[in-house]
């Protein structure tokens, strides 16, 4: 009896344990179905798996959501070279460069202030010469900058060809200059100044008064108007000593020596005009009106058949091969009712 019990338990033992094999797992949910045994068929089919109830649907798709259409389905609006912001920022702004100019004293004479900028000197040679009668006349000129606004000035002629009229003789030759002045031109604004000399001759002694109103207007890169450098000379003892024409100065020297009255002075309405054709090189034209004040017996430089009024002209070149360094040439009448005051003009100047 014992033996058949014992036999009766273990076959109900193995039974039971056979159908637990069997049967699934319960699926984890947060998992995932489980994946079937080889030898298992994939429907999941036998009594067991019909008998769990969270068998069937631990095995269903998960529905996905679908993203939104891009707002440009063809392309149109992509552009392949723009960079790509993996940052997210916003692009910083764009700034035009500023545009430098250069430094210093132009080497362009439309653009020159019209005093020297402080402790820069320039010494200049100037000679003017008359071709009927021949009156050559060889001015030296030197300017320095106390300040970017106030100019000094020395005036001194060198010498001249001409004929003297204190001699008797009608040989032309030169002659030493005599005259010899001092000028301070004061910025008043970036296109006008004033200007104050005292020009003076030593044999005998005369005095004058120069006074000027330089004024330079400038028009953009290339173009610059300006004048009335001197505008006023008028004797303050014996005569007006003059800076353009030496033969003149003579003249009114040797009327002191026979008392014959001489001008009081001349009335200048000067111009020029300028046009950069390079940064190098300058057209410049110089026209105006020269007026004798009071009697005009001596003759000279602005005295003419028409009441001692002449109208200059003239037109010239400036080259400058160096920032210090300016090579003129100019050709023009000193007064155009005149065929023989036609003069060729030479020009240097050296700046420090």
């Amino acid at each position: 009896m014992s033996l058949r019990r014992l036999i009766s338990v273990l076959s109900v033992v193995v039974v039971s344990g056979s159908i637990a094999l069997a049967a699934p797992k319960k699926a984890d949910k947060k998992k995932g179905p489980v994946a079937p045994a080889k030898d298992e068929p994939a429907s999941g089919s036998g009594s067991a798996a019909a008998t769990t109830p969270d068998a069937a649907g631990s095995g269903s798709a998960v529905q996905m959501t679908e993203d939104a259409p891009p707002s440009d389905m063809n392309g149109t609006d992509e552009n392949p070279d723009a960079p790509k912001d993996v940052s997210n920022t916003n692009p910083a702004a764009v700034v035009a460069p500023v545009a430098k100019h250069p430094t210093g004293y132009p080497i362009e004479e439309a653009l020159r202030p019209i005093t020297l900028p402080a402790n820069m000197s320039e010494v200049s040679l100037d000679i003017h010469t008359p071709v009927s009668p021949i009156a050559m006349t060889m001015l030296l000129h030197a300017r320095y900058g106390i300040t970017s606004r106030i100019q000094l000035g020395l005036s001194y002629i060198l010498g001249g060809v001409y004929d003297d009229p204190a001699t008797a003789g009608t040989g032309k030759a030169f002659h030493p200059g005599k005259a010899v002045g001092v000028d301070v031109t004061v910025l008043l604004q970036n296109w006008l100044a004033v200007r104050v000399g005292v020009p003076v001759y030593v044999d005998p002694v005369a005095v004058g008064l120069q006074l000027g109103a330089p004024i330079k207007f400038q028009f953009g890169d290339k173009f610059a108007l300006g004048g009335l450098d001197d505008l006023l000379n008028i004797k303050i003892s014996k005569f007006a000593p003059s800076f353009i024409n030496s033969l003149e100065n003579a003249t009114n020297a040797y009327f002191q020596t026979n008392n014959t009255e001489t001008p009081n002075g001349h009335l200048r309405f000067a111009f020029y005009g300028i046009y950069q054709h390079k940064p190098n090189l300058a057209i410049i034209a110089r026209g105006g009106i020269d007026s004798v004040l009071g009697s005009s017996s001596s003759g000279g430089a602005g005295t003419s058949s028409s009441g001692g009024t002449a109208t200059f002209l003239r037109a010239g070149i400036q080259f400058t091969p160096r920032r210090y360094l300016d090579l003129g040439a100019s050709l023009g009448f000193d007064d155009l009712a005149h065929a023989g005051s036609f003069t060729p003009q030479g020009y240097l100047a050296l700046r420090i």
